[in-house]
Formats: C-alpha cells, structure tokens, sequence
C-alpha cells in the first residue's frame, strides 16, 4: 500500500509542476517569440536570395568574359589558318611557275 501510495503522490506531483509551467505567461512569452523568429528567418531568407542573385550575375559575368575569349581565340586562328593557306598558295605557285620555266628551258635545250 505504501508504494501504491508513494507512486501517486510522485505521480501527481510531476503532473502539478508541468502544470505550472503552461502558465499564461509562458504561453504570451511564445506567442510574442513567434513572429520575432518569422522575421529573423524572413530576414536571413531575403539575404541568401540576394546573396544567390549577385553569385548568378557574377557567374553569368564570368561566361560572358569566358566566350569572348574563346570568340577571340577562335578568331585568331581562323586567321592564322588563312595566312597559312594563303602562303601554302603561294609557295605552290611559285612552285608551279618555277617547274613550268624549268619545263620550257628543257624543252628549249632538247629542240636546239
């Protein structure tokens, strides 16, 4: 019996202390910290969008400056590849000038 006893009065003890603690003061203190959070949170929340919008026009940046250089680089090729062709012609033309006289003297030398 003295357990029995012993227990519901722990029992009911804990039930009257936790009781205590839901007062109408704790519950406004909690009603008051709820919008405090919502606007700390909102805050936080509008600076990493701002935050990602800058890190996105930087990065586009970055790309744009990234292609302008492979634009130019391409550029510069091309026109290096047409230089070379166009000395490649050359040379082959004046190869081809030079077997064509080369040509007509032997033809001159065997016709004499």
């Amino acid at each position: 019996m003295t357990k029995l006893t012993l227990l519901t009065l722990l029992t009911a003890s804990m039930l009257s202390t936790a009781s205590a603690d839901m007062g109408f003061g704790g519950m406004m203190k909690d009603m008051m910290d709820v919008p405090k959070e919502m606007i700390t949170e909102g805050t936080d929340v509008v600076k990493d969008m701002k935050d990602s919008a800058k890190d996105a026009v930087d990065d586009a940046k970055d790309a744009v400056d990234e292609a302008k250089d492979t634009a130019t680089d391409m550029k510069n090729d091309a026109q290096d590849a047409t230089t070379d062709i166009k000395d490649n012609i050359k040379n082959d033309d004046e190869k081809v000038d030079t077997a064509k006289s080369e040509t007509v003297e032997e033809s001159k030398e065997e016709s004499k």
